[in-house]
């Protein structure tokens, strides 16, 4: 949920494999700037693989050491070299060059993976048990993890089945996830948790109150469950209470609440949509990410697309207009990453220069003051990253 990883692409397309080169795209070599937007703070990594944090920091979350909020990025303690990073509701955590994962901010539930279940770090810690991961994802109150053989692990809260474990008990430390299935990758919400296996077939487990599953009903399950439709995804990420895959062909699919778009298929719908419904536009996206209640998404030619709740601005088009199909965010910049917050949403540009957009009540986008943005505003000062 809410992150992106640093990586070298050899083709135009970010996630949704190779496109056919057409028109400027995403150039071969591109390198995608790992950056997150969680619940009301952003964090993302520099070219020397520094983290650097701003917004809320009242549980530590920006790891900078203290509990103050920041209006422009600070970097973080421990002179860390991460590689990827997420963040959930009040925590974070990053993955170091060597594929150990580390989590700072609230602990409540264990979702720090450090060992112990309450607290609160304002530096990053390391996750216990020594793994080393190639994924890694911060949901609302539980923490993630792939391992290299494809085997996923989850630490936190687990009264809904979040950690996939076959049972209901919180975990302070890596969990298996049951059934033994191998993934490629993972992705935590707030209260479930999703996964692609080795043939790009979706999984989901935890909470599905709202249909967050895909399962074609509401029932939360504590192990994993395939999504409905026999589809084939390349990436897929979990929401608050929904989700949304990319399949290969570029089409995004989406799944669970729908109370205000963030399902983007034209409608609205009180009820839950529990199996996958098509994003409407015909666009081909390379990249999506899903936030508490409206997404975002880019194409092979740089441009960003929102769609949801569009309260605060956050779907950076430069109205709060409810929106429930894709809409173009403004500024006609040239963007290789997004994330979508609770509120906000940041994207960053070819260049690396990260652009924020929505509510900025804890300074969470970046620029300097705590005034919200109906459009992009670059984080101040513009720092490469």
């Amino acid at each position: 949920m809410w992150s992106s990883t640093r990586r070298l692409y050899p083709c135009l397309v970010v996630l949704a494999g190779c496109g056919d080169g057409s028109g400027p795209g995403i150039a071969e070599g591109q390198v995608a700037v790992p950056l997150t937007a969680a619940a009301d703070f952003s964090c993302a990594i520099d070219a020397l693989d520094a983290g650097w944090c701003w917004g809320n920091g009242t549980t530590g979350q920006l790891g900078n050491g203290d509990t103050s909020n920041s209006v422009r990025p600070v970097a973080m303690a421990g002179g860390h070299r991460f590689i990827a990073v997420s963040g959930g509701s009040y925590h974070a955590c990053a993955l170091e060059g060597d594929s150990t994962a580390w989590c700072w901010g609230t602990n409540f539930s264990g979702r720090l993976g450090s060992g112990y279940l309450t607290g609160r770090e304002p530096v990053a810690l390391p996750v216990a048990g020594g793994h080393h991961y190639v994924r890694l994802s911060a949901g609302g109150v539980h923490s993630c993890g792939l391992l290299a053989g494809g085997a996923a692990e989850c630490w936190g809260e687990n009264g809904l089945g979040e950690l996939g474990t076959g049972d209901t008990v919180a975990s302070s430390s890596p969990a298996a996830v049951a059934t033994g299935l191998r993934f490629t990758l993972v992705t935590a919400g707030d209260f479930h948790t999703c996964a692609l296996d080795l043939r790009g077939a979706a999984w989901c487990w935890g909470a599905n109150h709202r249909g967050q599953l895909g399962t074609g009903d509401t029932a939360a399950s504590t192990v994993p469950r395939p999504v409905m439709g026999s589809h084939t995804f390349v990436a897929v990420d979990a929401g608050a209470f929904y989700t949304c895959g990319l399949a290969a062909d570029g089409q995004a699919w989406c799944w669970g609440n729908h109370l205000t778009g963030e399902l983007g298929d034209g409608r609205t719908y009180a009820f839950p949509v529990p199996d996958p419904v098509p994003v409407v536009g015909n666009r081909a996206y390379v990249a999506l990410a899903t936030g508490v209640s409206h997404s975002c998404a880019i194409t092979a030619t740089g441009d960003a697309w929102c769609w949801g709740s569009s309260v605060y601005g956050k779907l950076g088009d430069g109205s709060a207009a409810p929106i429930t199909v894709p809409v173009l965010v403004s500024g006609g910049h040239y963007f290789v990453a997004i994330a979508a917050g609770g509120n906000h949403s940041c994207a960053a540009t070819q260049s690396h220069v990260i652009y924020c957009w929505g509510r900025n009540s804890s300074g969470q986008l970046g620029a300097g003051s705590t005034s919200d943005a109906l459009e992009p505003v670059a984080i101040t000062p513009v720092t490469t990253f």
